[in-house]
This record gives structure tokens, C-alpha cells and sequence, in this order.
């Protein structure tokens, strides 16, 4: 929520260091600031404002489907089709795309941002089918 409004002009509060800073009449600061084109504008701020807490999820990683299929027709001692579907479903409450995939945290210094859920894909969705057979 904190890098919603990148995009946004502003003008941090205070004063200028110009040699006026510690007097009764400091130089106010009028530099304006685009948080989007100036990315070092986020690297003052502690990456504990970035930092979800209470992440909660459940996923349907892996389903498979499995049905014994007459062996006389395949020639075969055993004979069996699947189909198996993983990363299905995710609920969780994270903000980002997918809680398992952040790649931006602090301790590895961002790639492209620091702190900041960034440049991540979610878990692909993936589905195979296939036959078994025993001879």
C-alpha cells in the first residue's frame, strides 16, 4: 500500500542543507520528488514497512486421478490412466501474487526494489495425463 502512489509528485517535509539548517531562518525544502523515476527514494525507509505479517494460506498442490484400467485390452499384467493437476488452488491473504514466490525480501537485497514484492510470478498451473503400464 506504502508504493501505491509511486507515480505520485511530492515534497518530503523539512530543510535544505545548505548551510541554513541550524538557523532561525532554514532554507524549506521545495525539491519535488517522483518516487516511480527516483527508486532511492524508497531506500530511507526500513524495510520493516514492507514486512506482511499474520500470512496465512492454503494451497491444492498436487491432485492426482488414478483408475485401474482392464489389462487384457492393453496386453498388459497391470494398466492404469492418470491425470494429475498441480498448484489448482491458493486462498490466502497476502497482498502480493503468491506467498511462496517473493523473491525481494531484505535479506537477499530486492531484484529491482528492496523490500518490495516485485517482478514475481505466481506457482504455474500445471496439468499431465499419462497411462502406466506393467508387463
Amino acid at each position: 500500500m506504502q508504493t501505491l502512489d509511486r507515480e505520485t509528485p511530492r515534497i518530503i517535509p523539512g530543510v535544505l542543507r545548505d548551510g541554513k539548517q541550524n538557523t532561525a531562518t532554514p532554507t524549506q525544502n521545495t525539491i519535488v520528488v517522483i518516487p516511480q523515476v527516483q527508486p532511492a527514494f524508497y531506500t530511507g525507509m526500513s524495510e520493516e514497512l514492507f514486512v506482511e505479517k499474520n500470512i496465512n494460506w492454503v494451497r491444492l498442490r498436487d491432485v492426482t486421478f488414478r483408475v485401474e484400467l482392464p489389462p487384457r485390452y492393453l496386453h498388459a499384467r497391470r494398466a492404469s490412466a492418470f491425470v494429475r493437476g498441480t498448484d489448482l488452488l491458493l486462498f490466502t491473504n497476502y497482498s502480493g501474487l503468491d506467498p511462496i514466490v517473493n523473491g525481494n525480501t531484505a535479506a537477499v537485497g530486492g531484484s529491482g526494489a528492496v523490500g518490495i514484492d516485485f517482478g514475481n510470478f505466481p506457482m504455474p498451473r500445471g496439468f499431465s495425463f499419462g497411462i502406466t503400464l506393467g508387463y
